[in-house]
């Protein structure tokens, strides 16, 4: 579940929709930019106003927000406070470090580079997961089995992003966990983009057939069949376009499950356990965040004990490609919007 920015060939955001909707109800003036309605505030009547931008509302605080951007800052506060994360280190790309070298050239010497990137992962094990340090909705994350595959991720990504995270490979099933003023909304258990074998058609062909079915449904799915992250993850996992799969054989064909990149969802909320409700809570209240969503890796969300790792927290987390799942997800989507909203309301007649 991430954060979506709408086009103008495209319906409108379903935050929107839903929030004049609730806007009508409460007698609240409803304003967004009218080109893509991605940004725009409510105002009530002694018109104070609260903004949003996507699926950022005026919630948490601009500083926690920005810490919880930024994986590494993020990754390095949440383990300060006690929490399970990935062991990670962050990497200049040479251009940045260059840049850096004409202003502060002291600075520069201290910033990792390639070399200290496969030393890390030389150190904590293959494979490990590369990707832009303050990008969303699982965009650039690529896995790399190897010396050769870290370079080439490495490459690829530092000409567009100035500073990429490597981080190690943590085991288990991948829960969002969505949580607003210390109190669970919902939790979902999510699967990477996937294709099922028939034992016939190779995995180029499988994987055609489904991004197809995304144009099809409508479900905007930012993922095509010639993507270059598909290759990188079939490549990293010992198999090619050609590979032809078992009957019934699930391969995952991306590094990271989320809605955005193809992958599905299903909602766990009813089976999480306390333990990992508390988690979630605690994670989000270390770094001064309101509205979240934590991503979470575990063996089983509904034990009461267990290890888990914490691999990011989304201060900004769409609900769009799970609203579009099915008449009881939607459902589920509009219960969180309805009390996010509430609480917008309370937030704005507070203030002065």
């Amino acid at each position: 579940m991430s954060d979506e920015r709408p086009s103008s060939a495209r319906r409108a955001p379903v935050a929107l929709t839903l929030l004049k909707a609730f806007g009508a109800r409460r007698s609240l003036k409803v304003v967004a930019e009218p080109e893509f309605g991605y940004a725009g505030y409510i105002e009530d009547a002694r018109g104070r106003r609260s903004f949003f931008k996507g699926a950022a509302f005026d919630l948490n605080p601009f500083g926690a927000a920005s810490i919880a951007r930024d994986k590494a800052y993020a990754a390095h506060f949440l383990k300060a406070a006690g929490f399970r994360v990935p062991e990670a280190l962050l990497i200049s790309a040479p251009a940045f470090i260059d840049e850096i070298r004409t202003k502060n050239p002291a600075v520069a010497e201290r910033l990792n580079d390639a070399a200290a990137a496969l030393a890390f992962a030389g150190r904590v094990g293959w494979p490990v997961y590369v990707k832009p340090n303050d990008e969303s909705e699982g965009r650039g994350v690529l896995r790399a089995s190897d010396a050769a595959a870290l370079t080439r991720a490495l490459a690829t990504l530092s000409r567009d992003h100035d500073r990429l995270l490597v981080q190690q490979a943590a085991a288990g099933r991948d829960y969002r966990i969505l949580v607003l003023d210390d109190a669970v909304l919902a939790a979902f258990e999510r699967r990477p983009f996937a294709v099922t074998g028939d034992g016939v058609s190779t995995l180029s062909a499988l994987i055609e057939a489904r991004t197809e079915g995304f144009a099809a449904d409508g479900n905007g799915r930012k993922i095509r069949s010639d993507d270059p992250r598909i290759l990188d993850h079939l490549t990293a996992s010992g198999l090619t376009p050609g590979h032809v799969p078992r009957a019934g054989e699930t391969v995952d064909l991306l590094p990271n499950a989320n809605l955005s990149s193809g992958g599905s969802a299903e909602e766990v909320t009813a089976a999480m356990s306390p333990h990992f409700g508390r988690i979630a809570v605690a994670a989000g209240r270390a770094l001064g965040l309101r509205f979240y969503g934590l991503d979470l890796l575990c063996a089983d969300i509904t034990a009461e004990a267990g290890d888990y790792a914490i691999l990011e927290l989304n201060a900004a987390p769409g609900l769009s490609h799970f609203h579009r799942m099915g008449p009881a997800e939607a459902a589920c989507v509009e219960a969180i919007y309805e009390t996010l909203f509430e609480r917008l309301v309370d937030t704005l007649q507070a203030a002065p």
